[in-house]
């Protein structure tokens, strides 16, 4: 069974793109911490829509039940992505949904694999299931998503678009 824990970050600007399934291709399981949930639904848009219908149907809001791991992790990452860390862990999760690099990097270090917003794109993209990469990129950055620009250009050169 494969399991993946979830941060705001992707799920919002996937709802934003009206592709929140791509957030659970593959996958049996995906689930958020509590202090996830509470960022989503702090911001009433039509993510916190789409993701709050998630929640009733298929992705699953668990509880962390390691509060110093998350209060360690918090010094340098903020809440929901010191609990998505510390539930992955607890859960053995064969993934993690996280697009702030600092929280990538932790995530890497604890011996978790993170994938991000355009990760989930790009194998989107490659399955034939969206027809261009760089429009879906452009609408992401119209949306206040952020990346750098070697990480860009080095998805759509995977992806055949550059």
């Amino acid at each position: 069974m494969t399991l993946w824990v979830a941060d705001a970050s992707p799920l919002i600007f996937l709802a934003k793109l009206e592709r929140l399934d791509l957030a659970r291709y593959g996958v049996d399981t995906v689930c958020i911490p509590e202090a996830v949930l509470a960022e989503v639904q702090a911001k009433p848009d039509m993510a916190k829509a789409a993701i709050t219908t998630a929640v009733r149907t298929w992705l699953t809001v668990r509880k962390v039940n390691n509060p110093q791991v998350v209060e360690l992790l918090s010094i340098d990452l903020d809440l929901g992505e010191a609990e998505v860390i510390a539930l992955a862990k607890t859960l053995n999760a064969h993934r993690v949904l996280l697009d702030d690099l600092d929280a990538r990097r932790f995530a890497r270090r604890a011996g978790l694999k993170p994938v991000g917003t355009l990760g989930l794109l790009l194998a989107a993209r490659l399955r034939g299931e969206i027809p261009s990469l760089k429009i879906e990129i452009d609408r992401l950055q119209l949306l206040g998503f952020r990346a750098s620009p070697a990480l860009v250009i080095a998805v759509l050169q995977e992806a055949g678009e550059l």
